[in-house]
C-alpha cells in the first residue's frame, strides 16, 4: 500500500481540525479527499506532505514512516491551487528548477523537461514566461514541476479551483489521462462533487475532522452511509419523510403505484436536456423531481397538473429517521 495514515490527529488552539484518522491510499490510484470548507481535508494532505506536524498517529508512504521526515525526504509532489512559478524563469526552466537542486546532470535534465512538456502539451510554450501563460497552462506547468523529480506520491489541493467551469473541465479530464499514462500514485483534494465522481478512483469524504466514508465513486453515490455523504453527493429532495435523489423519483399522472404520493406541480423549470419539477403534495411536502425532457413531454407536464410520485426501482433512499435529522 502506498499511503497508511494511522491515529492522525491535529488540533490548533481549541480548534479539531482532525481526529483519529485512520486511512489507507492503495499505490497507483487517483484518490479525491472531498468535503466542505473547513472540514479537514487540506490538513490532511498537508500532513501527509510533510507542510504540517500531526499532533499525534503517524504516516507511512511505501513502507517508510515519513511522520517526521523533512519535506525533500518524502519524495512527494505538490501543486496548490494558486501556483507560484517563478516569474523571471521561462517555462522550460520552471519545470527544471526540481532536478536542477538536486544536481542532476544537464542532459538528463533537457531530457526529462522535453519529456514532461511534451505529456502536458506545452513544448512549444519551453521559452515563454509564465505570464504568457493561460490559467490551465500554467497549471498544466504546475503540474510537469512537481512530476519532474518522479515522486513516489503526487499530492494536488484544489489544484483548478481559480480556473473557470470550462476550463476546470478540460483539466479534470486531462488529468485522469496523465494520471492513466503515468500511475503516480495521486491524492487529490476538492469540494467540487462533480470533480471527484468523474476522475477519482476513490473517495474519502472529509468532515468535522473525521472520516465519514471511503469508497469508489459509485459505491459512495449509490449506497451513501450517511445523511451528511448522501446530501453532499448530489442533489436531494424529501418524499414521504425519505431522503431521495430527484432523478429517482418515478411520476405518473395516474395512480399506478400503491403508496404513491398525490401532488400538484407547482413550477416546470427546463434546463438543457433535463425539466425539474416542483411538486407540492397532499401530505405538505415540497418534492423536486428531475426528468429527462423527453420523458416530460410524453407525459405532457404542466403547472396546476396533477400527479403522483413514489421512488424508482432501484433508487437511493435513506432511512427516514437520518432524512429527518439532516433536513434543513
Amino acid at each position: 500500500m502506498s499511503i497508511d495514515v494511522t491515529g492522525i490527529s491535529k488540533r490548533y488552539g481549541d480548534f479539531v481540525a482532525l481526529e483519529d484518522i485512520n486511512l489507507t491510499l492503495p499505490t497507483g490510484q487517483l484518490t479525491a479527499l472531498l468535503g466542505p470548507s473547513g472540514g479537514g481535508k487540506t490538513t490532511l494532505l498537508r500532513i501527509i506532505a510533510g507542510l504540517e506536524t500531526p499532533d499525534s498517529g503517524s504516516v507511512v508512504i511505501e513502507g517508510t514512516d515519513a511522520t517526521r521526515l523533512p519535506v525533500q525526504k518524502r519524495n512527494v509532489g505538490f501543486v496548490f491551487q494558486h501556483y507560484a512559478a517563478f516569474k523571471h524563469m521561462s517555462v522550460a526552466r520552471n519545470v527544471a528548477f526540481g532536478l536542477e537542486i538536486r544536481k542532476t546532470p544537464r542532459a538528463d535534465i533537457k531530457r526529462r523537461v522535453d519529456e514532461l512538456l511534451a505529456l502536458v502539451h506545452l513544448s512549444q510554450f519551453a521559452d515563454r514566461l509564465p505570464a504568457q501563460l493561460s490559467g490551465g497552462q500554467r497549471q498544466r506547468m504546475a503540474l510537469a514541476r512537481a512530476l519532474a523529480v518522479q515522486p513516489t506520491v503526487l499530492l494536488l489541493d484544489e489544484p483548478f479551483g481559480a480556473l473557470d467551469a470550462k476550463v476546470r473541465k478540460e483539466l479534470r479530464d486531462w488529468l485522469r489521462r496523465l494520471h492513466d499514462e503515468m500511475h503516480v500514485t495521486t491524492v487529490f483534494v476538492t469540494h467540487d462533487q462533480e470533480e471527484a465522481l468523474e476522475v477519482s478512483d476513490e473517495i474519502v469524504v472529509v468532515n468535522d475532522g473525521r472520516v465519514e466514508q471511503v469508497g469508489s465513486p459509485d459505491q459512495l453515490y449509490d449506497a451513501p452511509a450517511s445523511d451528511f455523504v448522501m446530501r453532499f453527493l448530489g442533489d436531494v429532495t424529501t418524499l414521504g419523510g425519505h431522503a431521495i435523489r430527484p432523478h429517482d423519483i418515478d411520476v405518473q399522472v395516474t395512480p399506478q403505484v400503491a403508496g404513491a404520493a398525490e401532488g400538484t406541480v407547482a413550477r416546470v423549470l427546463r434546463v438543457g436536456f433535463e425539466v425539474r419539477l416542483t411538486v407540492h403534495t397532499l401530505d405538505g411536502e415540497e418534492v423536486l423531481v428531475q426528468l429527462t425532457r423527453t420523458h416530460a413531454r410524453s407525459l405532457r407536464l404542466e403547472e396546476g397538473a396533477t400527479v403522483w410520485l413514489s421512488p424508482a426501482e432501484g433508487a437511493t433512499v435513506m432511512p427516514r429517521a437520518a432524512a429527518l435529522s439532516g433536513s434543513s
